[in-house]
């Protein structure tokens, strides 16, 4: 029975502090560093910026959410400059831990095949554009429509970075907006996670990686959501958005146990029995349910 998902990211932080001997080296520094620029960012910000902004809400706000609000635009704008400057070294980080992982569970991971390859473009990626399987790649990869399913790959889920800041206000909204926010970054955070995995491990392409994460978009949306989540944790999220990425690799390690190709192995093969909808896990044509949890 495959493990579901979504615990994918507590399983990576049991697993990184069980083996921390093996793993902190790694990401040590990386952490101080962090914790050292946050310090300094927000003592500069309350130091110099504080009264200006709580000056400035109280002239359109009630003077009793001055203070309040100066601190919330500083916590948010610690965290805008947190993420333009960590970027870099975060996935560096990520990518070590990934890699750290699979050797810990002896995983060898091997370049997808030619017959994988054959399948991925002949079969799946027009399934998922919604062409016929005869139809030439060529002219599929020509489809740019806005409603396209490439355009929409290159234009909205690759770039988890813009989608985290621009709905980090939400966040500011108890629950509601913390659900939002955790929602809305799910599927981006997941796949930018198993990106290094699928296109230069597996030596996937752009459109062959965007057309498996996709096939498997309510996984990496369970997954992602609570990645999300973790990453929200007041004090450890410095140390979650790391312990994200053991998670991410323990899946990839589950899945490369199984036997067979990338289609067997990450449950691919209800394509072959006519699932025909973009991005769902919909029933396929002959009524079989096509759900499954990887």
């Amino acid at each position: 029975m495959r493990v579901p998902a979504w615990s994918y990211p507590i399983k990576g932080f049991y697993f990184f502090f069980r083996h921390g001997h093996r793993l902190w080296h790694r990401v040590v520094r990386f952490v101080i560093e962090v914790i050292l620029a946050i310090v300094g960012i927000l003592f500069s910000l309350f130091y110099v910026t504080f009264p200006m902004q709580h000056d400035l809400i109280v002239r359109f706000l009630p003077y009793w959410m001055g203070a309040p609000g100066a601190i919330a635009m500083i916590l948010l704008e610690t965290a805008i400059a947190i993420v333009l400057l960590f970027q870099y070294r975060l996935e560096s980080a990520q990518r070590k831990l990934f890699i750290d992982v699979l050797a810990i569970r002896k995983v060898q991971v091997q370049p997808a095949s030619p017959d994988e390859h054959a399948w991925l473009q002949e079969r799946l990626i027009p399934q998922l554009v919604g062409v016929p399987a005869e139809a030439p790649m060529k002219k599929v990869a020509r489809q740019k429509k806005p409603q396209g399913y490439l355009s929409k790959v290159l234009t909205e889920d690759e770039h988890p970075i813009m989608h985290f800041l621009i709905t980090l206000p939400l966040n500011f909204v108890p629950v509601v907006g913390n659900a939002i926010f955790c929602w809305l970054n799910a599927f981006p955070t997941a796949i930018s996670l198993h990106h290094y995995y699928f296109t230069e491990m597996k030596g996937l392409s752009s459109e062959e990686f965007s057309a498996v994460v996709h096939a498997k978009k309510p996984q990496y949306q369970h997954f992602g959501f609570i990645a999300s989540a973790f990453s929200l944790v007041p004090g450890l999220d410095v140390i979650l958005v790391l312990t994200n990425a053991v998670g991410a690799a323990l899946w990839v390690a589950d899945m490369e146990k199984t036997r067979g190709s990338i289609k067997t192995k990450w449950a691919l093969d209800w394509y072959d029995k006519g699932g025909r909808s973009y991005g769902t896990f919909a029933p396929s044509s002959s009524g079989e349910s096509s759900h499954s949890q990887v």
